[in-house]
């Protein structure tokens, strides 16, 4: 029996990750079903999380996140309600929210998410983007990347070599890479279409039951799946990528159809307007022409005068840097509107770009009194302060943020600004590391380590400080060199 070539992410750790690399990870990922339980012979749930902090680390340092705590605060509670209930043994997940028009979601080994921009756009309901998130979760439950790794140990070990030659090819050249991979698997075409499908099904009806245990329709799967084809018929040629990672037929609609009908929820949840929110963000910040698209959110909002039309309009007015406009159209939303979480927050942006930085913070610390420790109250606060040149409290909640939500790139981002701003030249040191290792840049990290060592107000507490950093660098660095 053929055996299993070690290969470690470092291979291709360098590499720009593009959005058609997720692509191929996801398209390939979803390629085979589970194969008993013996698809931990070759991937240890250990090995897999090591791999998947790699991995995760890359796909920050290509600056693709979004950079919007409200949306990133909404889709880590949604995708928390859903990994609850989710049949993962290992809960701990890694989400991230790409700036991406394009409509897509993939799933990598240690519990790693990310869902394209595009893709909660395109959704019609909160129900609809929980059934692709419930999709992506049974994905990592079943372990289908292991059980993709066992296959191809068993037919081809060179598959494997084939497969991470593609990866580091379509981070630079997405055509090239995808030609490499079809070449590697040529011979496996038949197999390879069977799997794909039964992992699919499982996916879905594994998917469908945690739903259900959600408390959201179980008919949403089948909806967001016939929506998804609508698009495809409108764009012809072009179908959205998710189509292309996750091929859906008739059959495959008309089986969760089938299966949606034998499933009722537990317990109703109602529509909130929270997606409609973080909804009209995004169509906001992913518009082309800043100008071009508020005419047309302008024209949408009077047609169809609803909150969700006027909030995206306010929105739009502000992104055009006409921060009256967009304050007074915010007081005629409906009263249920105006004293939402999410509008507050979006209404004291709104105040902090008009340069109205004492009425920001003083929302902002009302929300704060009510919400404590609540992310997206935090990070919008902390750079409302740090705008309003008020460094020292932005560091204040920023400590409270990386306390609860160590791997928020942002927080340590912003953290060390603060820190150099307030002159605290050792923690800002420590801060630089922080944000260095979570984005995978191991020799900026010891470089960084080697600089805050040469500071003369270091003391013994800094140096200790140091060495467990140094020890974590260690720890980043084996994410690189998972064997696998």
């Amino acid at each position: 029996m053929p055996t299993l070539k070690r290969f470690t992410l470092s291979t291709f750790k360098h590499a720009t990750l593009s959005l058609s690399l997720f692509a191929v990870v996801s398209a390939q990922a979803n390629n085979l079903p589970v194969i008993g339980d013996f698809s931990s012979s070759v991937i240890s749930l250990g090995s897999e999380y090591s791999l998947g902090q790699g991995i995760v680390r890359n796909i920050r340092s290509s600056n693709a996140s979004i950079d919007d705590p409200i949306v990133i605060s909404y889709m880590q509670d949604l995708t928390w309600d859903l990994t609850s209930t989710s049949a993962l043994q290992d809960k701990r997940i890694s989400l991230e929210v790409l700036k991406y028009k394009s409509v897509n979601a993939f799933a990598a080994p240690g519990g790693i998410l990310g869902f394209h921009a595009g893709l909660i756009v395109t959704a019609e309901n909160e129900a609809q983007l929980a059934s692709v998130i419930s999709h992506e979760l049974a994905h990592l439950s079943q372990r289908h990347f292991a059980a993709q790794l066992e296959q191809q140990r068993i037919s081809s070990p060179l598959a494997i070599a084939s497969m991470l030659t593609g990866l580091l090819a379509a981070s630079a050249n997405p055509q090239a890479g995808a030609a490499i991979l079809t070449t590697g698997f040529a011979n496996q075409a038949s197999s390879q279409l069977a799997f794909s499908r039964r992992n699919e099904q499982e996916a879905d009806r594994i998917g469908m039951t945690n739903l259900v245990k959600a408390g959201y329709d179980p008919k949403a799967m089948p909806e967001m799946f016939n929506h998804l084809l609508d698009i495809q018929r409108l764009q012809g040629a072009t179908p959205p990528e998710f189509l292309l990672t996750h091929p859906t037929s008739s059959a495959r609609i008309a089986d969760t159809e089938n299966r949606a009908e034998h499933l009722t929820p537990r317990k109703k949840i109602k529509q909130s307007i929270d997606f409609s929110i973080i909804k009209a963000r995004l169509e906001v910040k992913l518009a082309q022409n800043n100008k071009t698209s508020l005419n047309q959110f302008r024209a949408q909002a009077k047609a169809s005068p609803s909150a969700h039309n006027q909030f995206r309009l306010a929105l739009a007015y502000a992104q055009n840097r006409k921060n009256k406009e967009a304050l007074a159209l915010l007081k005629k939303l409906p009263n249920k509107w105006q004293q939402h979480l999410l509008v507050k927050l979006s209404k004291a942006e709104i105040y902090s770009a008009d340069r109205q930085h004492q009425a920001a913070v003083k929302l902002l610390k009302q929300l704060n009194r009510v919400y404590p420790k609540h992310f997206a109250v935090q990070m919008v606060l902390a750079k409302t302060l740090l705008l309003a040149g008020e460094a020292k409290q932005s560091i204040k909640y920023l400590t409270q943020v990386t306390s609860y939500a160590p791997d928020t790139v942002d927080a340590w981002y912003l953290l060390a600004e603060a820190y150099g701003l307030s002159g605290e030249k050792n923690r800002l040191h420590r801060a630089r590391i922080e944000y260095f290792l979570l984005i995978g840049q191991v020799d900026a990290a010891r470089k960084q380590v080697n600089y805050a060592r040469r500071e003369r107000s270091i003391t013994k507490n800094d140096s200790y400080k140091l060495d467990d950093l140094e020890d974590q660098i260690s720890v980043v660095e084996g994410y690189f060199n998972t064997k696998y």
